[in-house]
């Protein structure tokens, strides 16, 4: 075994060409990028700062300190060529309520622009053949990097809880303008990495208590990067939704460099131990994924090579985006483990 410093020494050397890598491919935006529709749209709700430059609207990575959310219709026509504008909680409401096809709500994790954001929203939309509503809150600060970025952003999230709360009570709105249209159709929140600080600490602050009723099918925290050690204390908490879905990879790189370089634990996502919530179903994903190159592969494997290459993971990430339950009565897809902490995704 290598020595604890030689050992962070290595992990640090990894995360600079990971974060090079990382820096790269954000250049891009999209995944699916030349295999997008002209004309596609996502919806999106935003806590940022919107700036009217004339020739468009800008996003810095700034809250927005007015009460209320930034309601947006942003449509892909070519690669660099994205529109973005208002409009109003009615057209939003119409807009959703006139697909015929299911919905989630995204809330992505550190360090993303607003521009990465939404694509990544339509990355989810375009593999995973579900209507995507992207929650964009200011997660990438230019002039900081790294464990900076990411203690910056751990700050605006504890600043913005009342935009949180207030992204779920529009949900509850919107579930009640047209009952009869969530009956035939499923609304699902997936909540990737530091996301989950912002559902962590609702609930930790008390700010759930007008929720009512369900909000949601199924409630993803995918790859969360929060502390393990008492989740089960605020997730045991929740009600907003039928059924919560934990997921993990024990060799989650990015997570890893979380745990080494910050004060944070063992993160929720990388690590499973007992005692489990009563609330959740947990699925591990270190036999499907673990450790890999390129490193990003290793913490986001909804969208990109992993479900890509691995129909089980894809299958599973569809069917759970689209409201379904998961059958973990599939042995096909689970095995059941041993040791009491849910379910392993078979490769």
């Amino acid at each position: 075994m290598l020595p604890s410093k030689t050992y962070r020494a290595l992990i640090a050397i990894m995360i600079c060409i990971g974060s090079a890598c990382i820096a790269c491919a954000q250049q891009v935006e999209s995944l699916y990028i030349n295999d997008l529709r002209p004309g596609s749209t996502v919806l999106v709700i935003t806590n940022r700062v919107v700036q009217d430059t004339g020739t468009g609207l800008h996003f810095p990575n700034e809250i927005r300190k007015k009460p209320g959310l930034q309601l947006l219709e942003t449509t892909f026509y070519q690669p660099d060529s994205l529109e973005v504008k208002r409009i109003s909680a009615e057209n939003f409401y119409t807009q959703v309520q006139s697909a015929g096809n299911d919905w989630v709500l995204f809330v992505h994790g550190d360090s993303k622009t607003f521009e990465q954001a939404v694509m990544r929203g339509f990355d989810i939309q375009h593999l995973h053949r579900v209507n995507v509503i992207v929650f964009s809150w200011p997660s990438r600060d230019p002039e900081l990097g790294g464990v900076k970025n990411f203690k910056n952003s751990k700050e605006q999230v504890i600043e913005s809880l009342d935009h949180f709360i207030a992204l779920l009570d529009f949900v509850q709105s919107l579930k009640k303008s047209d009952p009869d249209y969530w009956d035939e159709h499923n609304l699902s929140c997936f909540i990737h990495s530091l996301g989950n600080y912002y559902l962590e600490n609702i609930v930790k602050s008390n700010l759930m208590k007008r929720l009512k009723g369900v909000l949601f099918d199924n409630l993803i925290l995918n790859a969360a990067a929060v502390n393990q050690d008492g989740h089960p204390e605020w997730l045991d908490k929740l009600h907003m939704q039928n059924r919560i879905y934990v997921i993990s990879n024990k060799q989650d790189f990015n997570l890893k460099g979380v745990r080494i370089f910050t004060k944070d634990g063992k993160q929720l996502g990388e690590k499973v131990k007992h005692p489990l919530s009563g609330n959740a179903t947990y699925i591990q994903f270190t036999k499907a994924v673990g450790f890999r190159f390129p490193t990003g592969t290793t913490h986001t494997y909804f969208i990109g090579q992993m479900a890509d290459k691995s129909m089980n993971i894809r299958r599973f990430y569809t069917e759970i985006l689209h409201g379904e339950p998961a059958d973990l009565e599939d042995g096909s897809l689970f095995e059941k483990r041993n040791d009491g902490l849910g379910y392993d995704l078979i490769k």
